[in-house]
């Protein structure tokens, strides 16, 4: 099985902890949406380019749901690469079982354990703290056409999927679209005018396609747009800068691999 590479990289929102004085925070992460199994199937198809169809795919796996739903109540534990599921009875036991309310003392329930690969996954997880209350643009998801990969590489030459929200190229501002960024220093390698983004703009989503002369390295991308919740755009465009760090071409060897 390949080494399974991405880690944990979440938006949190920062609440007020009622349970305790003072001024501590709790974190609550930002959901990207929720998908159920027609989703992941659609997305498997999309991945696989049709080698796996999403309808045989949902049908497999719903079969497969049902028969370990089955054996769950029948009182086994299943491990599975999403981690183990194990039955469990909570509440504390007493001996009058003819009587419903001592019954109804105890709960079937299951405990759930990550597997090892989301063990090594969530270690180290880093989090941005996003204000619920911010302007502008912001990206949940960047998906790399060519490659099919999210949030890691960028292909000369293809196309790139943007998701987030508000980024609606209404207005008409010339700063509005997006920019490819040097990930160290910032600087604008490629700016996509507001123009150049096409039909498939919506307040979430942005399609586009880069250059075909994209020199190697590490990138960055931010987008600036005069969206907003109101129907009419603000009167100057907001930039966005994403942090995800996107490589375009194969990643150096590491100065021992080099020597040898």
């Amino acid at each position: 099985m390949a080494k399974y590479k991405k880690h944990v990289e979440w938006g949190v929102r920062l609440q007020h902890y009622n349970l305790k004085e003072g001024d501590d925070l709790h974190p609550r992460a930002v959901l990207r949406g929720t998908l159920d199994v027609h989703d992941l199937a659609l997305i498997l198809e999309e991945n696989s380019r049709g080698i796996y169809r999403a309808a045989d795919t949902e049908l497999i796996v719903n079969q497969l749901m049902s028969v370990a739903r089955d054996a769950l109540v029948d009182g086994y534990a299943l491990n599975t690469p999403m981690g183990r599921l194990t039955p469990v009875v909570r509440g504390m036991w007493n001996f009058n079982r003819i009587n419903p309310a001592a019954r109804a003392q105890n709960q079937a329930s299951l405990s759930y354990a990550l597997s090892t690969e989301l063990k090594k996954a969530f270690e180290d997880p880093l989090f941005h703290v996003e204000n619920s209350l911010q302007r502008g643009p912001f990206i949940f998801d960047i998906r790399d056409m060519e490659s099919g990969t999210h949030n890691e590489r960028l292909t000369p030459g293809g196309y790139v999927f943007l998701k987030g929200r508000l980024l609606l190229m209404n207005g008409d501002s010339p700063l509005r679209g997006v920019e490819l960024l040097d990930a160290e220093t910032e600087e604008v390698i490629h700016h996509f005018p507001a123009a150049e983004l096409g039909s498939m703009n919506t307040r979430s989503r942005l399609f586009f396609r880069l250059p075909k002369d994209l020199p190697d390295g590490t990138y960055r991308l931010a987008v600036s747009s005069q969206c907003c919740t109101k129907p009419t755009p603000l009167k100057e465009p907001v930039r966005w800068v994403d942090h995800k760090v996107l490589r375009v071409g194969e990643e150096p060897a590491e100065e021992e691999d080099a020597v040898r």
